[in-house]
């Protein structure tokens, strides 16, 4: 019985096989980087994720996708979505509430409140400038999930304002609470953050700054019988 296969045409199977390699060949190869680099390119991928939605709706597909890699590896660098919510969100607000210890020692040397404001300004735009790098992770972080965020600010965020109280206790006039003083500020490195991010707000922050380091060192209410007092 003679073939119906026309010897001119080649077997269906070997012109699909040769489709699929043209088709991975053409497919964009991911780009090779460091074990190191990837790690970082994946923690700010989900950075911008957990800022736009929060932990439980962020989903890891999501962030695969924003860092252009695949589910599996972000599984290879974190052990779970909880694990990277760590790395994003939680390990970056801490970092960047530390440093006050360092500046004490120059703090204290101040001879007086203006020379003490003028040596916090450079520290005090830093902590504006990150705290407003941070305000939508710190809010994802506190308020996606009652529990995980109680435990952050219970574990992380309290521990640091605290300390930041106890540092400032050596600068903190008689009958303030130095943590307190910690607590206020800051609430308004938190409230500046808040009021540029919805606001839309990029003036200047040196000059924020040296406003904080008036209001914290000196007050703000006038000296009784100012004569520019209205």
């Amino acid at each position: 019985m003679a073939s119906n296969t026309d010897p001119a045409k080649p077997p269906a199977r070997a012109t699909k096989r040769k489709d699929a390699a043209a088709a991975a060949a053409a497919r964009p190869r991911r780009a090779y980087l460091p074990a190191a680099e990837r790690r970082r390119s994946i923690i700010a991928a989900a950075q911008e994720v957990f800022a736009r939605t929060n932990f439980q709706g962020a989903r890891t597909r999501d962030i695969a996708k924003a860092a252009a890699v695949n589910q599996a590896t972000i599984f290879q660098h974190f052990e779970s979505k909880e694990k990277l919510f760590e790395a994003a969100v939680i390990e970056p607000l801490i970092e960047a509430m530390k440093g006050m210890h360092e500046r004490l020692l120059a703090y204290e040397a101040a001879r007086s409140t203006d020379e003490l404001a003028r040596l916090a300004e450079a520290s005090t735009e830093r902590h504006m400038r990150e705290m407003a790098r941070i305000f939508p992770l710190l809010t994802a972080a506190l308020f996606s999930d009652l529990e995980l965020g109680r435990k952050l600010y219970s574990e992380h965020v309290a521990p640091l304002i605290s300390e930041r109280g106890l540092v400032l206790a050596g600068l903190t006039r008689e009958g303030i609470d130095p943590e307190f003083v910690g607590l206020a500020n800051f609430g308004m490195l938190l409230a500046v953050a808040m009021d540029r991010f919805f606001r839309d707000r990029s003036e200047d922050l040196s000059a924020l700054a040296a406003q904080f380091n008036r209001l914290s060192t000196g007050g703000f209410a006038r000296e009784m019988g100012d004569p520019n007092q209205t």
